[in-house]
């Protein structure tokens, strides 16, 4: 069957036949065997290979059992701990091995020497430790505040020896990373996509230093080249030769954050796959929107409105919330995803857990019809699926597409004061605006309410927020420097929404160019003295490091030497998030809310003034943003007290504003 060639409708009525709807795929175990299941109706045979070890060239080949549309097989529990592939004969006899999609765990895999992986037959249902429930320090999502990392990062330049393994979860462990967040007053930490990535060589966790990488055979990944959906990705492990300790210490690293009070969320990426083969050698073309002209990557994006593409995707989800408790999900390039995935995507997940984080990459970029998807700007939701908020990381920052277009940190725009105006109010659609200027644009004001808005000021992608300021300030210096980042920060926490922070923004992280690294041609040179002292190949940061050095991403631990970071920046951020989850102000959800008590005292363009106020609770909070580079007194604050200030100075009025300074008063 050639799906390519088929309308929708056809595959509906294909789904609708041929769709098994039972959670049993994969391995499954029961008191006297070993049941394993792969749907495949068109198969003409399917066959099980059977390996003792992983490294086992001889194998042990079985007969498959079709009922319906679903391929079986009854084992005898001597397999446990073998590993399995399926030999799949398709009506044209043509023959491919495939793994199997629902497999728990996988042998350590390395690209350059095979091309199929292979799945890990274990009792995962009874062997799994749950980890121990989360006790919350947040009411609703608007209070959430994310730290995201990819946790190979957390360890890898650590400055002092370990006893475990750079770059593992229990690495992370040994240096205290729950401690260390809670010190900071985050609530969450999401991790980078922790599953099975194609293109890492599990059996090497050699750390990878200046001008040691090898283009894109650079043994780092962020983990967007997706293998399997299920497994967990051995080279965080102690000991990724063994497909269960990953799964073992992954359970334990969420139980600790989970004592800590910190919760996790998992990056996922459901809109493609490194290699489509990975499920064509099941049923060839199914899973992929075949016909797209907009693919999220050089493949198809995968057919998630298709009935077994959607089930394998909330069956992957549903697997990490049972088994490992996990509190949240971010979903890469989710403008991918139809609107009845999102949907069920959300109905189950709140089943289990009713208060999960969900968000994801709202872009206006997909096959899709963007009504029928959820793309910001164009489509909201009520289910508080999160749209990360490029309007006003671009207001206050810069374009990650247009590096000509910079933000208020570093120049005066009528366009970008206008769509900060807007993400004042959380871009909400509802506000009584009067005749306040602002950004009318669909694009800005794509809100309902707040539950659908993450603020950021940069993330993985694109640059870090040290290196914007690296690459668009000119002649600055370091004190200087650390005020434009304060004040990046505090526009970013005086709007309301769930807030979300690259790792390392608490020490100025920075992303030093590495030649050896792949992508080296997209790294961008700074205007700015080397202040953190990496030596930068070309005097450059890396804007798209997914694949290079451990010297390019890893913590710059080092930066907390540098006078004034640990003072300025460490314990500001740790303030500003503790203030976040002190105040109430800017966790305002309804646009009834923020229309009753978000107000504009001044907004000035020509002055380059800013001057809003949320009253709640009792108290008053009042912002003040000065975009020029003129002082101004303003009497009427002189009995304000100043809770924060982009400045770095020992006496500070309240009621005194200094040129392209920002502020938070109460009173």
């Amino acid at each position: 069957m050639n799906f390519k060639k088929l309308s929708e409708s056809q595959i509906q009525a294909f789904d609708k036949e041929f769709a098994y709807l039972e959670d049993d795929l994969g391995v499954v175990y029961f008191q006297d065997y070993i049941q394993i299941k792969l749907w495949q109706p068109l198969a003409k045979n399917v066959e099980i290979l059977l390996f003792s070890n992983y490294q086992a060239s001889d194998y042990q080949t079985l007969q498959m059992i079709k009922e319906g549309p679903i391929w079986k097989i009854l084992l005898n529990k001597k397999y446990q701990h073998f590993y399995y592939q399926f030999q799949i004969t398709h009506k044209n006899n043509h023959v491919t091995i495939a793994l199997d999609p629902y497999a728990k765990s996988m042998a350590p895999f390395n690209h350059f020497h095979e091309k199929v992986g292979k799945g890990f037959i274990f009792n995962w249902q009874d062997e799994i430790k749950k980890p121990s429930p989360l006790k919350a320090k947040i009411n609703s999502v608007n209070e959430a505040i994310i730290y995201e990392l990819q946790i190979r990062d957390y360890t890898s330049l650590y400055p002092n020896a370990l006893q475990n393994t750079k770059g593992t979860f229990n690495a992370a462990l040994e240096v205290g990373i729950f401690d260390h967040l809670n010190q900071l007053n985050f609530t969450h930490l999401q991790l980078l996509p922790i599953q099975s990535t194609y293109t890492v060589n599990e059996f090497n966790q050699s750390i990878i230093n200046q001008g040691e990488g090898s283009g894109f055979s650079t043994n780092y990944n962020w983990g967007y080249d997706p293998h399997n959906y299920f497994s967990i990705n051995g080279i965080f492990s102690s000991d990724p030769l063994n497909p269960k300790v990953r799964i073992d210490e992954f359970a334990h690293f969420v139980n600790q954050a989970h004592q800590k009070g910190i919760g996790i969320i998992l990056d996922v990426v459901f809109n493609h796959l490194f290699n489509n083969d990975i499920l064509n050698n099941i049923l060839p073309g199914y899973y992929f929107r075949e016909n797209a002209k907009v693919k999220p990557v050089d493949q198809p994006p995968l057919a998630t409105q298709r009935a077994m593409t959607r089930k394998l995707i909330i069956d992957v989800l549903k697997y990490f919330v049972e088994y490992f408790d996990i509190d949240g999900f971010r979903f890469d390039l989710s403008c991918f995803f139809d609107k009845k995935t999102h949907e069920e995507i959300s109905e189950e997940l709140r089943k289990i857990k009713p208060n999960i984080i969900l968000h994801g990459e709202a872009w206006p970029y997909s096959d899709l019809e963007f009504n029928s998807t959820y793309i910001k700007g164009y489509k909201t939701n009520n289910f508080e699926f999160g749209y990360f908020n490029d309007t006003m990381r671009n207001a206050i920052t810069c374009y990650e597409n247009d590096k000509s277009i910079k933000g208020l940190v570093f120049e005066k725009s009528k366009d970008q004061f206008d769509k900060y105006i807007s993400s004042v109010v959380g871009n909400i659609k509802e506000y009584h605006w009067k005749d306040i200027p602002h950004s009318e644009h669909f694009y800005d004001l794509f809100n309902n309410d707040t539950n659908t808005n993450l603020g950021y000021v940069a993330c993985h992608d694109g640059l870090t927020l040290w290196d914007k300021i690296a690459v668009h300030a000119k002649n600055k210096s370091l004190k200087e420097l650390l005020q434009m980042y304060r004040k990046s920060l505090i526009m970013l926490y005086t709007t309301p929404g769930r807030k979300l922070l690259l790792a390392g923004t608490e020490l100025l992280q920075s992303k030093p160019c590495d030649i050896s690294g792949a992508d080296a041609n997209k790294c961008e040179k700074m205007n700015i003295k080397d202040y953190l002292n990496l030596n930068a190949d070309k005097n450059s940061v890396h804007e798209n490091s997914y694949k290079t050095t451990d010297y390019v991403n890893g913590i710059k631990w080092n930066n907390l030497n540098i006078n004034g970071v640990k003072e300025h920046i460490y314990d500001f951020v740790s303030n500003l998030n503790k203030f976040k989850l002190q105040y109430p102000h800017f966790n305002l959800i309804s646009a009834e809310e923020i229309n009753q008590k978000l107000s504009f005292v001044k907004v000035n363009y020509d002055d380059g003034l800013l001057i809003y106020k949320v009253v709640d609770n009792n108290s008053e909070i009042t912002i003040m943003h000065n975009f020029s580079n003129n002082t101004y007194t303003l009497e009427e604050y002189i009995q304000h007290t100043t809770l924060f200030s982009s400045l770095i100075m020992q006496d500070q009025k309240a009621n005194v504003l200094e040129a392209h300074e920002s502020k938070i008063l109460i009173k």
